[in-house]
Parts: C-alpha cells; structure tokens; sequence
C-alpha cells in the first residue's frame, strides 16, 4: 500500500484553505499574490515529493538483495543518497513553508490578526520608569 504523499496531504490543506479543487485554483494563477504563492511552493513540493520517491526506488534497487554491490556501484549509490537527502531536505522546506502560509491565511478569517495584538502585548511588557 503506497503511503500518501507530502504533497498531497499538503493539496487537501490548501483545497480546504481557498475553498476550491487544485486544479481550479490552478486556473486563477496570476489573479492573486498569495494563491500564486502558494501554488508555485506546492509545485515545488509536488517536484521534491516525486525526487524522494524515484531516488528511494532507485536506491532499492541498487541494494536489492539479490544484487551484489560492486566497486562501481559505491559511488552511484552516494550519489542516490545525496540526492535523495536534498529532495527531503527541500521537501521540508516548501512543506513548512506551505504551513506557514496557510496559517497566515486562517488567521484573518477567524477575526483577529497577529499585527493587531503585537502593539498592545509589547506595550504590557515593557517596563515604566
């Protein structure tokens, strides 16, 4: 059973967030900052989710039990773990990111904004002379 994919997961968040499918909000690229945003960071997760993918694969293959490992195959298969160690780290990165925006979104609807409380709170804290 293959495991859901980071960026899928991610799709329903965004899909849930803007209220519409991905592949309708694809078709408002342009019309809005933060959709844009969001869908060109979520393309890029989509990217990194399928680099992870194909590099865990092709390093299965490499160690397949049933394949020896020869001399020339050490040198591929650091190369398939760097690689795969990038997309994760990148797949990371657009997945916090994605979090990120998405929360920002939420905020408003719920009434009050971080920027409204910020002042106020920093008032409170500073000490009087």
């Amino acid at each position: 059973m293959p495991v859901e994919s980071l960026s899928t997961q991610i799709q329903g968040e965004i899909e849930a967030a803007f209220k519409r499918p991905m592949a309708e909000l694809q078709q408002h690229k342009g019309q809005s900052g933060l959709l844009d945003v969001v869908i060109a960071i979520h393309e890029r997760l989509a990217f990194a989710d399928r680099s992870v993918q194909f590099q865990a694969q092709h390093l299965r293959k490499f160690l397949a039990p049933e394949r020896g490992i020869g001399d020339g195959d050490v040198s591929h298969i650091l190369d398939c773990a760097q690689r795969m160690a990038q997309a994760h780290s990148a797949r990371t990165a657009h997945a916090s990111a994605l979090t990120a925006l998405l929360g920002v979104r939420q905020t408003p609807a719920q009434g009050s904004t971080p920027a409204s409380r910020a002042p106020s709170q920093a008032r409170t804290a500073t000490p009087t002379r």
